[in-house]
């Protein structure tokens, strides 16, 4: 591989780490967004507070599974141009590397 396209390439490979690493953090985290218990007990007059508690916490946790799947399907786009590199090394410097 040329010297610039492998530049571009160890950058590329290392974003695809970094996302799937951020990516497996964030499903490990979520994880404690999930349950009955949102913290919160029912004490007279505050029914309203675990409620809006509940529902918050509900709408974190779809949210945070939307950007899980976009995250993984941003790092298999990532990855599958990192496996297509060898083919622009070809074109740019005009050498097959097989």
């Amino acid at each position: 591989m040329s010297d610039e396209v492998q530049i571009f390439y160890v950058d590329l490979i290392s974003r695809v780490s970094s996302i799937r690493n951020v990516t497996t953090s964030l499903v490990a985290t979520s994880g404690l967004l999930y349950g009955d218990d949102v913290g919160i007990d029912n004490p007279m007059d505050r029914p309203s507070l675990r409620l809006e508690m509940r529902r918050r916490l509900t709408a974190l946790s779809q949210t945070v599974g939307v950007r899980t799947a976009e995250s993984s399907d941003l790092a298999a786009t990532l990855q599958s141009i990192a496996d297509r590199f060898s083919d622009l090394d070809v074109e740019l410097s005009g050498r097959d590397q097989t």
